[in-house]
């Protein structure tokens, strides 16, 4: 029996850097509004600085929430996912092993962002027996999680260690 594993989804750096870059432009374009005595050039960088604002707010947020740690465990013919933030399990999956037809890392869809990152994270995919389907193995609240090689090595062997799937490629 296969020892239960928790992997960290992939964080991506950028959101720091674009919270911080967004929150020094936000008050510099501020500081420029209260500076400046023609009207419509002073509406433009209200705006502009409101932009930013919002930008460093939803970015504060997502670097707030922090990233999900998913635990997988198998059991009696199932596989079971926790998904945690912050120590609390929010959500719980479980999939019959003798469904599952195979597992498959996947690139997400095309993003011109990932390009930017240097760590090419990677997704998971399940096909079941019952449907020609594919569906992501991990997925919390309509978006696929992302892995860096690490968590998807750690990933590979429980998978192998617990029969899951023998022919888990990366």
């Amino acid at each position: 029996m296969a020892t239960p594993i928790t992997v960290k989804e992939y964080a991506h750096n950028l959101w720091k850097a674009g919270t911080f870059t967004s929150a020094i432009l936000c008050l510099t374009l501020f500081i420029t509004f209260w500076n400046i005595s023609d009207p419509f050039w002073s509406g433009i960088v209200r705006l502009t600085a409101f932009i930013f604002f919002a930008l460093a707010v939803l970015g504060l947020l997502k670097l707030m929430n922090g990233p999900l740690r998913v635990t997988l465990e198998k059991t009696e013919g199932l596989l079971l996912i926790s998904y945690q933030k912050k120590g609390t399990v929010i959500q719980e999956e479980q999939f019959e092993i003798d469904t599952i037809k195979q597992i498959l890392p996947a690139q997400p869809g095309y993003n011109p962002l990932y390009t930017l990152v240097k760590a090419t994270p990677v997704a998971f995919k399940v096909n079941f027996n019952d449907t020609e389907r594919e569906l992501f193995l991990f997925e919390f609240s309509g978006r696929p999680l992302l892995f860096t090689k690490a968590e998807q090595e750690k990933i590979k062997q429980f998978l192998q260690a617990a029969e899951i799937d023998k022919e888990v490629s990366l």
